[in-house]
């Protein structure tokens, strides 16, 4: 267990950067959030999942926690999902965290935030913010049981394809002003890696919903989070999704258009 959460460090950050309109959005929705932690065995059943057969979670993506009324947070160490000979020497991520909120424009679109904690204890955050519609999710999650293929990487492309990102302009202020002096296209670079540290965690995020379907009344813990252990409850199990899937014809990559994201964090 980590002395200070990520959540906490987290906010400290933002709030040490109040100019930035989604900084203080950021700590603002931190301290409404309903916290969970991941245990280490429920990171390894998601990323089994996400590793094997991501189309189980393609199946269950409607039953995916949704932050209706109240702000999610999920925390969870890295080192369980983390494969050797991947880290990079003194940047070795520690804690990772996603920061769900509702759209008070729409209930039903959500916005994250995906931040993480390095082994040398500084914090950092995505400067992209994800979006996607509930209604996508259900959707795609009819489809995905009866038309679309038990292909590994058709999956993940159909989940990838789930959701748009995009720069805040606070946000994108921030990496430019960072980068100032380099030429254009390593602005862009930076900001495209942005883009990248944001959306390379959406198949992950998407598994570690569909396990806190069932888990959102649960008591928390004196710390303030919600224990999340083990694999998925009995009614979504691994065996109870492998068996879901139907006939396999052509992959399908439908989704619902013109909802752009808005260039505030939630509205």
């Amino acid at each position: 267990m980590p002395e200070t959460s990520l959540a906490d460090d987290l906010s400290k950050l933002a709030g040490s950067l109040v100019l930035s309109h989604e900084h203080r959005q950021i700590r603002r929705l931190l301290g409404e959030a309903r916290r969970f932690r991941l245990s280490p065995s429920a990171v390894e059943a998601v990323d089994r999942v996400v590793d094997r057969a991501p189309w189980t979670i393609e199946h269950n993506l409607d039953l995916a926690a949704h932050p209706a009324g109240r702000p999610i947070w999920i925390e969870f160490g890295d080192a369980p999902r983390r494969r050797e000979g991947l880290g990079f020497e003194g940047h070795a991520v520690d804690l990772v965290g996603y920061l769900l909120a509702q759209s008070p424009a729409d209930p039903d679109a959500t916005a994250v935030v995906v931040a993480w904690r390095l082994a040398s204890g500084t914090v950092h955050h995505a400067f992209s913010v994800v979006h996607w519609h509930r209604l996508d999710l259900a959707a795609h999650a009819a489809n995905a049981r009866h038309r679309y293929s038990r292909i590994r990487l058709e999956a993940l492309a159909r989940m990838m394809s789930l959701f748009q990102i995009a720069t805040p302009r606070g946000l994108r202020d921030i990496v430019l002003e960072a980068h100032l002096g380099e030429d254009d296209r390593m602005r862009q670079v930076a900001l495209m890696d942005s883009r990248l540290a944001a959306s390379g965690e959406m198949p992950f995020a998407f598994g570690a919903l569909v396990l806190l379907a069932d888990r959102l009344d649960a008591d928390a813990c004196e710390d303030g989070y919600v224990a999340v252990d083990g694999a998925p409850a009995p009614r979504t199990s691994v065996r109870q999704l492998l068996d879901r899937i139907g006939r396999r014809p052509l992959p399908s990559f439908h989704r619902r258009r013109g909802r752009m994201p808005s260039v505030s964090l939630v509205a």
